[in-house]
């Protein structure tokens, strides 16, 4: 048996696309948190047009792809597509009158960031990422899927570099000159996973990856900290087994007993 450590940014490209929108509602919503406010919960209702009592986990996981598909401009058939992929069927039609419902309540998301965007891509034909990296559009035609690239782009160079210079940089630096016989196993996307060897150990990574992952930080002049939720993971000939998660994150005596209960079940 190895117990995970487990790490990730909560809805860190949302929350990304929201703060360089620069409208005031999303923007103070990039800046809610998991545990006191459930997003996806609220973009389901609001998509679905139902009460966030009623709102099913199928219907959470669906406004989940319709947001984020309709962040980065993609068309109704690309996400009816892509909720078939994880078994939703959902009429091209329906896609695009859910995307629509979003974007009327959302108008930030088009004429804030999506337009920005195009206008520096127009202008510069170029982006520039917090680190200074550049992504360039010397010769691309300037239509809807060269845009649809530039508004993916921001969103996810800054949230690996979140994760690299907030997670996974610092956890390898202080495994190795700690001698500390915990070890990374993986990165996924926006989650760091540690195969932690004891209590001590994991509860040391877990605030080193706390502190710098929720560490805040500065775009184009908002002031933006992503949470990062974690978990603790039983693992059996690599098949998960039991979980202990937090939206927020515990105090050591909490983390201590998750940890034991983990270990003697």
């Amino acid at each position: 048996m190895a117990l995970f450590l487990r790490s990730d940014l909560s809805q860190v490209e949302d929350r990304l696309v929201k703060v360089l929108s620069h409208d005031p509602e999303l923007v103070e919503l990039a800046r809610r948190k998991p545990w006191e406010f459930d997003v996806h919960t609220f973009n389901a209702a609001l998509l679905f047009e139902i009460d966030e009592k009623d709102v099913t986990k199928r219907e959470r996981q669906a406004g989940k792809r319709i947001v984020h598909a309709s962040n980065y401009d993609a068309g109704p058939q690309r996400v009816s597509d892509a909720l078939l992929d994880e078994g939703f069927i959902v009429p091209v039609e329906e896609c695009a009158t859910r995307q629509e419902i979003y974007h009327r309540r959302f108008p930030g998301v088009r004429g804030g960031y999506q337009l920005r965007t195009r206008m520096l891509v127009i202008r510069e034909r170029r982006l520039v990422a917090s680190d200074g990296f550049q992504i360039t559009f010397p010769y691309e035609r300037l239509d809807g899927a060269t845009f649809r690239r530039a508004y993916a782009w921001r969103p996810q160079r800054e949230a690996a570099l979140i994760l690299n210079q907030g997670g996974l940089i610092p956890s390898h630096t202080f495994i190795r000159e700690h001698n500390l016989r915990s070890r990374l196993a993986f990165q996924v996307h926006d989650e760091c996973v540690i195969i932690a060897a004891d209590v001590r150990e994991a509860w040391d990574l877990a605030r080193l990856l706390r502190d710098g992952l929720e560490a805040e930080r500065e775009y184009e002049g908002e002031r933006l900290s992503v949470p990062a939720e974690f978990m603790l993971e039983t693992r059996y000939h690599g098949r998960p087994g039991e979980v202990i998660e937090w939206k927020r994150f515990p105090d050591k005596e909490e983390f201590e007993r998750a940890w034991q209960q983990l270990t003697i079940d």
